[in-house]
């Protein structure tokens, strides 16, 4: 009697699991390659001792002599001329650290890293949230890994990472009490408060929030507006009052800088190139996400986007104003690719075109690693040109009297304090919101033994709006008061011109 031949396995049963096998082995080498990139940024931000952006050293000066003098938030009739344009938590974080004895750049620093790693988890557990599917949850983290965007602003004294975290776990703790029903709401205004006291624009992750709930529970929808509207206004106009008005006049009025066409066409186009891969994703499946009951981050996706195309174009904005976009998309685009079906089909070798999502997801991971790549080869050697420029000025870091610099770098690495932060100083003064006589007579007088311009005042070369620099009457004044001393090459544009009172003979080191 013949044997009966097995029975051939089913051609799907075969194939699935070689193609999760085969998916596997595509997050595995690019969380590798993510990882390489995030540890390459993380060693920059714990070696390099200046700025890595040159708002950094702004809010680390204002960070030090917080924690020094108990000084936040200043008037602006007076020295020192600079804006603490955001929300409290950030300073109250580096400060404290800097107390505790870590250097103040590094401890900033640390509070956007410690951020970074909360913004990867959350995505993790949020795409899983919704999906239950780990392949959907580990391509969002895998995304966020590979991405530029994050490892710039993760690593840099800067608030942007900690609002945007903040603003992800109010989302977080939202959406367990809409799909599992846990009693999370109260956390997740706590967290959108949070949010808003780091940045005055993290507005999106709340207003979604609320409007979310108000179309479904008014009753909740109102005491989640009581805590964050309620609350957060109250502690705003707390400290207004007890700052005497500084407080809204620095991180409101203040803060209020003029709009530049030519910088919101490049901040679109940049953004939507580099997230055009994902956005593509993202709209395919939008539709199917919503149905599923996958709504509530593209609502959040929405209002980030409704904030960040309005604010960018402003005078002195930069890539930290999409950030919260970023992570937006990054998050829906993986709900989408699940709406789809896309990891079952894809295991199944599917002949159906959702498959071929696979290319801009490998096309946005290629770009990113390049990208990211490029970004550190660039950090490391501004690193090292600043080292050589502020060995170069030590002679005048040192020396007695004042020192006035558009260089916010030498400042802080000098240990001094801010007199003057020139680009708001300028708009301010323009607005008519700041006095310049002050600054004027003490140029006239020359009060100050050193000042660092990015110009050779004798030769004006039309500088980028962008760039640190005095009123043109006090320009005027520098040229006539003042004479050129050195120029001492650095990272930006052709190095800082060090100018000293047309009078003085030669740098006299400070008095230890």
């Amino acid at each position: 009697m013949l044997e009966r031949e097995p029975a051939r396995p089913d051609a799907h049963a075969e194939s699935a699991p070689a193609g999760q096998v085969v998916y596997r082995r595509i997050l595995l080498v690019f969380g590798a390659l993510a990882a390489v990139a995030i540890a390459g940024h993380f060693f920059v931000a714990f070696t390099a001792a200046n700025e890595l952006n040159p708002v950094e050293s702004i809010i680390a000066a204002q960070s030090r002599a917080f924690a020094r003098f108990g000084t936040l938030y200043y008037d602006l009739k007076s020295y020192p001329y600079t804006v603490c344009t955001y929300m409290p938590v950030f300073y109250l974080l580096q400060a404290g650290l800097y107390h505790r004895g870590l250097p103040i750049l590094l401890a900033g620093r640390l509070v956007s890293i410690a951020a970074l790693l909360v913004i990867l988890w959350l995505l993790w557990r949020t795409v899983e949230l919704y999906t239950g599917d780990k392949y959907a949850a580990w391509t969002g983290l895998v995304l966020a890994g590979v991405t530029p965007l994050l490892h710039e602003w993760g690593t840099i004294a800067k608030v942007d990472l900690l609002a945007v975290a903040f603003s992800l776990a109010s989302l977080y703790f939202y959406s367990r009490h809409r799909i599992r029903g846990e009693n999370t709401l109260l956390l997740a205004a706590a967290w959108a408060l949070a949010g808003l006291l780091t940045k005055q624009t993290a507005v999106a992750a709340p207003a979604s929030i609320f409007l979310l709930l108000i179309v479904s529970r008014p009753a909740k929808a109102l005491r989640f507006a009581a805590v964050v509207g309620g609350l957060g206004g109250a502690i705003v106009l707390g400290l207004n009052a007890w700052l005497n008005g500084r407080f809204l006049a620095n991180t409101l009025f203040a803060n209020l800088n003029p709009f530049a066409w030519e910088k919101f066409q490049l901040q679109l186009l940049s953004a939507a190139f580099a997230l055009a891969p994902l956005l593509l994703i993202t709209a395919l499946g939008a539709g199917k996400a919503i149905r599923a009951g996958m709504g509530a981050p593209f609502v959040y996706l929405a209002g980030a986007l409704l904030v960040f195309i309005p604010t960018c174009g402003k005078v002195g904005a930069d890539t930290n104003y999409s950030v919260e976009s970023v992570v937006a998309v990054i998050l829906c685009s993986c709900l989408a690719l699940h709406a789809l079906h896309f990891f079952p089909l894809y295991f199944r070798h599917s002949k159906s075109w959702i498959t071929l999502l696979l290319l801009p997801i490998g096309v946005y991971a290629v770009y990113s690693l390049r990208a990211t790549t490029f970004a550190l080869l660039d950090r490391t050697a501004r690193e090292r040109k600043f080292v050589a420029q502020i060995a170069a000025l030590q002679p005048d870091l040192t020396a007695n009297g004042r020192l006035l610099s558009a260089d916010s770098n030498a400042v802080l690495q000098a240990d001094r304090a801010i007199e003057v932060e020139p680009i708001i100083y300028c708009q301010l003064v323009e607005a008519g919101r700041i006095d310049p006589t002050p600054l004027t007579n003490d140029l006239q007088a020359s009060a100050f033994s050193r000042i660092l311009l990015y110009e050779e005042v004798n030769q004006p070369a039309g500088l980028y709006l962008e760039t640190p620099q005095f009123t043109q009457a006090q320009s005027a004044i520098i040229r006539s008061r003042y004479r050129l001393r050195a120029r001492v090459p650095g990272p930006y544009r052709e190095g800082l011109y060090v100018y000293e009172p047309a009078g003085l003979q030669a740098p006299q080191p400070a008095t230890p």
